[in-house]
């Protein structure tokens, strides 16, 4: 019989992973503190969780739409939508996306400098987001 293999770490919610090239992914996991953390494999091994900061609730969401690209998406408290990335220079601080979401996101990528964000409004609808490599559009 099949067992999981246990990475560490101490997280609420669930876990989001995201592949940026070749036999190489990172997790994202919010812990009970809500604070953001991740750990990567590198093709042959795990490297340890790592803090991104932050006071988030619920699951992060992420997606990568290149080589070398990461975008991080969490909720803070009060259901306003943060992002952080990743690029070869490094990790970006958070910033706001100005907007609320009233629980979880999903992000997914179809090509380079674009990601797709989908969410649920506070009536139940929902919401779509998108990046175009220049700005962020969100329908309303």
């Amino acid at each position: 019989m099949a067992t999981w293999e246990s990475l560490g770490g101490d997280m609420m919610g669930v876990p989001a992973v995201t592949t940026w090239t070749a036999n190489e992914m990172q997790v994202f996991a919010i812990g009970p503190d809500g604070d953001l953390s991740s750990l990567y494999w590198d093709g042959r091994a795990w490297h340890p969780w790592h803090s991104h900061g932050g006071q988030f609730v619920g699951s992060p969401a992420v997606s990568s739409w290149g080589a070398d690209r990461i975008d991080v998406f969490a909720r803070a408290a009060d259901g306003t939508l943060m992002h952080q990335w990743y690029e070869p220079a490094g990790w970006s601080d958070w910033e706001s996306l100005g907007v609320t979401v009233a629980g979880d996101i999903s992000a997914c990528s179809w090509g380079p400098n674009r990601i797709d964000l989908f969410g649920r409004s506070d009536n139940g609808s929902l919401l779509h987001a998108t990046w175009d490599g220049d700005a962020w559009s969100f329908d309303r």
